[in-house]
């Protein structure tokens, strides 16, 4: 019995202020997974490896890494996951251990959980807002001195001229301050934090 694999087309690109390069994706889940490690603060860089292993004996992984503090990993996202026979399993881990890489196996229910499914599209969705430097400078200002808030203080701390919301909203995903998108949805309550 011969095992078919299933090809994953890595058709997209996925770019952050985490990513150092590029991100090649095959959309779906896989794009929600790495929307959401960008608005992680646990995770600190987002990154892509071709080929693994030793030079003279290199296979080719294709895998999305990330970089938190308890260590470097490779993304499974199950739903995405190619088929692969035990044997090829065996030489990806094998290979990605070569490069200190853990397996970090995510399932698409985690991915689509509420509300960090929907606030993370809706924060991404801001990416693009150019926010003013003198916006951008008060706003971070507020989190130093006065620690964490909720969006309502701190959209009334720093009122305009740009509307502080879609501010914050690109702030977070230019990994200029944090969001708590897991404990309830995008709204007055969500609690800002500064990166720093």
């Amino acid at each position: 019995m011969q095992l078919r694999q299933r090809q994953v087309v890595l058709d997209q690109v996925f770019v952050s202020a985490k990513t150092a390069e590029p991100i090649p994706h095959a959309g779906g889940l896989f794009h929600d997974a790495l929307v959401q490690a960008s608005l992680d603060p646990q995770v600190l860089e987002i990154g892509f490896l071709r080929q693994a292993g030793p030079a003279s004996a290199a296979v080719d992984v294709a895998v999305v890494t990330v970089v938190r503090p308890d260590g470097r990993f490779y993304l499974d996202i199950a739903p995405a996951r190619p088929l692969r026979s035990l044997a090829q399993t065996d030489a990806l881990e094998g290979a990605l251990s070569t490069h200190g890489l853990s397996r970090l196996t995510i399932a698409g229910e985690d991915i689509m959980r509420e509300p960090s499914f929907t606030t993370a599209r809706a924060v991404w969705a801001h990416r693009r807002f150019v926010v003013a430097p003198l916006m951008k400078f008060n706003i971070l200002d507020a989190l130093v001195e006065d620690g964490p808030a909720t969006m309502r203080q701190l959209c009334s701390a720093v009122p305009g001229p740009q509307d502080p919301f879609l501010a914050v909203l690109s702030l977070a995903c230019a990994n200029l301050l944090e969001l708590d998108i897991r404990s309830q949805p995008l709204g007055p309550g969500t609690v800002v934090r500064s990166r720093s």
